[in-house]
């Protein structure tokens, strides 16, 4: 199990099976303001229907302008991504969302506009979030197909019963700007740039893209005819692989495969 050593503190790693769901949810809820700030989080616990059954998420989370939606279920690692996660996922992706959905989340959050709320859901289908509570990269791709992203959101607790967490994963952003298009280039640990007049930094200056898999520095190289990002450190990029790299709304930068944006 990880740890963490926050001053003179250490802070060990709850197992996936050390906490009942509703525990998790809870915690994770509780936190969703400052995890999510683009977002309003609301209890949604309203049954929908779908052609494949009926679903029920743990919250939503509305973007403070009101241009999209997500909706969002926190699951807990052990549980079986063919048996009960990916049956939740088809269906909250699927499901009608209209005016009931609508007074739902307006009785459960009255300090925002109900008529923007209204209005929004005629719009886009939410996207489905799931967020869990260790990391399961095998998770990510079978949700794909329904446009959901897969979130982790670790928990860390000491003797004195404080917490930490650690966050990985994809996560709802209306502000990423695609910067460009990247490719592994036919040297290893070299990144071949397609739009390179987008990349803010100059040639010899470094930049940290964020992967799920955690931070990767990267230096920039310019030859004759292309400009090429140099990993400082090993990478698991794939070649044969379209990556995008997106400026973040926090001002950091990360790269996914493309046609993944969040």
């Amino acid at each position: 199990m990880a740890r963490i050593l926050l001053g003179d503190e250490w802070f060990e790693e709850l197992a996936s099976t050390s906490l009942y769901e509703t525990e998790f949810e809870n915690i994770l809820f509780q936190e969703a303001s400052r995890i999510f700030p683009e977002y309003h989080p609301v209890q949604f616990k309203c049954i929908v229907l779908s052609d494949d059954g009926d679903a029920k998420a743990d919250f939503a989370l509305i973007h403070k302008d009101y241009r999209s939606w997500w909706v969002v279920e926190a699951e807990m690692g052990h549980h079986s991504m063919r048996g009960h996660v990916l049956p939740q996922v088809k269906r909250l992706s699927r499901a009608s969302y209209a005016d009931t959905e609508a007074q739902y989340l307006c009785d459960h959050a009255p300090h925002l506009d109900c008529a923007r709320i209204k209005e929004m859901i005629k719009g886009q289908q939410p996207r489905v979030l799931v967020v869990v509570n260790v990391p399961v990269p095998a998770w990510r791709e079978p949700i794909r197909p329904y446009s959901a992203v897969l979130a982790i959101f670790q928990i860390f607790r000491s003797q004195f019963n404080r917490y930490v967490y650690r966050l990985n994963g994809d996560f709802p952003s209306e502000n990423n700007e695609i910067i460009s298009t990247c490719r592994c280039w036919e040297i290893h640990r070299f990144l071949k740039i397609d739009s390179p007049t987008q990349l803010d930094i100059k040639r010899g200056e470094t930049i940290t893209l964020h992967h799920e898999t955690g931070a990767l520095e990267w230096e920039r190289v310019d030859i004759a005819d292309a400009v090429l990002l140099h990993a400082l450190r090993d990478h698991p990029l794939q070649k044969n692989i379209v990556y995008e790299i997106l400026k973040q709304s926090d001002g950091t930068y990360a790269i996914q495969p493309s046609g993944t944006r969040k």
